[in-house]
């Protein structure tokens, strides 16, 4: 029993000064904060345990699940429906948007489309003939309009998340 506490403080002992060397310690941190915003890749300082100070840019993700939607307009069509729908303002990610497309799916069998809208005004914009829309409209679209699921298996991105690539369904 002995040997046993003895063999456990030199492993402690060796892990301790293998922990603890002259050399600066590393300090890393991410934050990633975006939405439709985005961030502004400024750099942030940190402060290693050793009081020392190190630069590193801000790269945080950091999103949150569509938690509830209102189906605003029902589009009937030879396939199906496409749904017009607007979420709740947040800090949606692509990831996000796109898991709540496919659980949306899921659940309804009769979707052949959709739009999603963080504004129920952008989604009223949208059914004007996009021709006729004021400059106003296009503004609203531009801020609130997050996505299009085209014949049920293909997702594009649009408005503040226009940079992300769209894509089949679930690659």
């Amino acid at each position: 029993m002995r040997t046993r506490w003895i063999v456990l403080l030199v492993v402690s002992a060796s892990l301790i000064a293998a922990c603890d060397n002259d050399g600066a310690e590393l300090s890393t941190s991410s934050t990633i904060v975006t939405g439709p915003t985005g961030t502004d890749g400024a750099s942030t300082t940190t402060t290693a345990s050793d009081g020392s100070e190190g630069t590193s840019t801000g790269t945080s993700l950091v999103g949150e699940p569509v938690g509830s939607f209102q189906v605003v307009a029902r589009i009937p069509n030879d396939n199906g429906e496409t749904l017009h729908i607007v979420i709740p303002n947040g800090a949606y990610t692509d990831v996000d948007l796109e898991n709540f497309m496919l659980d949306l799916l899921e659940s309804n069998t009769d979707m052949y489309g959709a739009e999603v809208f963080d504004d129920e005004d952008a989604a009223l914009a949208f059914v004007v003939e996009e021709a006729l829309r004021t400059d106003e409209q296009k503004a609203l679209l531009d801020r609130h309009h997050f996505l299009s699921l085209i014949e049920r298996d293909r997702i594009e991105f649009r408005g503040p998340f226009s940079d992300f690539p769209g894509g089949a369904i679930g690659s």
